[in-house]
């Protein structure tokens, strides 16, 4: 994977081969955010200093963290990313935002064992050291939380290159049953739910279809950016599920089971479940559905300020269907193309880059929108869906120029 650095410029080669990097350093010039004293014979451009422009629509006091007294578990208190301060095209495991249904739990290693059970002539029980053994695969995929709103300006998303072994190749192994459509993915942690008046104690867990899993080829993963699982990243094994919203990417996995029936617990059934109202032949149709592939959605994460000029950065993802375009409005302007910084595997995510010669003085909005090769693109608004989950609307920024 190239290297990504979103504040990079390429650098102009003046007379006698020194750059302007050089020469406004030899002659002490540079002074973080005030701009240098123009040095005649060089172009005044030269010595603008690039400062960033905040945005209004955003508290000073956001970080993105919990406000939570005490961490039993580093990195358990981020929500969120701060996505002004993105900078990296992997998102660091400190910077990665973390989410648990039914709290933390910490597995140990030494006796941890992975069961595939169900409908299989062959049953497997594998210790983390087995799994490690078979052969080794990374996958680098963005993924947000389902739930991922204005409420956190849409930090709970990252980019990450995860190591692991393919699932499809163990699921052969243990050779399913005719009748095994569906896989359920079980995980350490659980918690009491109350249903038809009982409580009953249930684990967390997640169902996909065997044709859902031939198309996205999950990995069995150990490894966050060359780096054993954390605790609040699911060690020891979690499920990547390239493309799918974050619920799907099931952590302390310590069971797979194969069965012939969808899974039905809270968070298939009840839960992460999309509530939108279709207009029908004069009426409203209203239908429940998974959260499952993510759509495409972009959020403009920084806006700087050379002189006149503004340049705006930002990110772009979606289920891993190649993106068309990112396209950026000022105010009630038109659609412009932004340059995209495309990466090699689409399963990552986009950076995108718009640069706007001037803006008078006083209060702007600007907003981004991804489209993908197929034609789906992020909606003004979701006006008809009436659970938070899948929100993917028009993100709109606000700036004073």
């Amino acid at each position: 994977m190239k290297a990504h650095h979103p504040s990079a410029s390429s650098e102009t080669v003046p007379r006698e081969g020194m750059t302007r990097r050089a020469l406004v350093g030899q002659l002490g010039l540079v002074t973080l955010g005030i701009a240098a004293t123009p040095v005649k014979g060089f172009p005044s451009t030269w010595f603008e200093q690039e400062a960033i422009v905040p945005f209004t629509d955003i508290p000073d006091a956001f970080t993105g963290l919990r406000g939570m007294e005490t961490e039993e578990f580093a990195g358990q208190n981020l929500g969120a990313q701060d996505l002004r301060k993105l900078s990296e095209w992997i998102t660091p495991v400190e910077d990665f935002f973390s989410v648990a249904h039914y709290g933390y739990d910490q597995l140990d290693a030494a006796s941890y064992q992975l069961r595939l059970t169900g409908l299989v002539q062959r049953s497997l029980s594998l210790s983390l050291d087995q799994i490690k053994a078979r052969p080794r695969v990374e996958r680098t995929t963005v993924f947000e939380c389902g739930g991922n709103g204005r409420g956190r300006f849409h930090g709970m998303v990252g980019n990450a290159t995860w190591a692991g072994t393919e699932l499809i190749p163990l699921l052969e192994e243990s050779r399913l049953a005719e009748d095994g459509k569906e896989i359920h993915f079980w995980a350490a942690d659980s918690g009491t739910e109350e249903i038809r008046g009982n409580e009953y104690e249930q684990n967390f867990a997640r169902s996909m279809s065997i044709e859902q899993i031939r198309e996205t080829n999950p990995i069995l993963a150990y490894e966050m950016n060359g780096s054993p699982l954390t605790v609040v990243h699911g060690f020891p094994v979690r499920l990547i599920v390239p493309g799918w919203y974050g619920v799907a990417q099931v952590k302390w996995l310590n069971k797979i089971d194969v069965s012939a029936d969808r899974l039905m617990t809270r968070f298939m059934a009840k839960d992460y479940v999309t509530l939108m109202g279709h207009e029908v032949e004069g009426k409203t149709e209203w239908v429940e559905t998974s959260v499952t592939r993510q759509r495409p959605k972009s959020a403009i994460a920084r806006v700087t300020r050379t002189g006149d000029r503004f340049k705006i950065f930002g990110a772009a993802w979606n289920d891993g269907t190649p993106l068309d375009r990112v396209e950026v409005k000022v105010d009630d302007g038109a659609w412009t193309s932004a340059a995209l910084d495309r990466p090699s595997d689409p399963h990552s995510w986009t950076f995108f880059t718009h640069e706007i010669p001037a803006l008078p003085a006083g209060e702007h909005t600007l907003v981004s929108r991804a489209t993908d090769a197929v034609g789906r693109t992020q909606p003004d608004h979701l006006d008809m869906k009436k659970t938070r989950w899948e929100n993917n609307e028009l993100f709109e920024r606000t700036i004073l120029a």
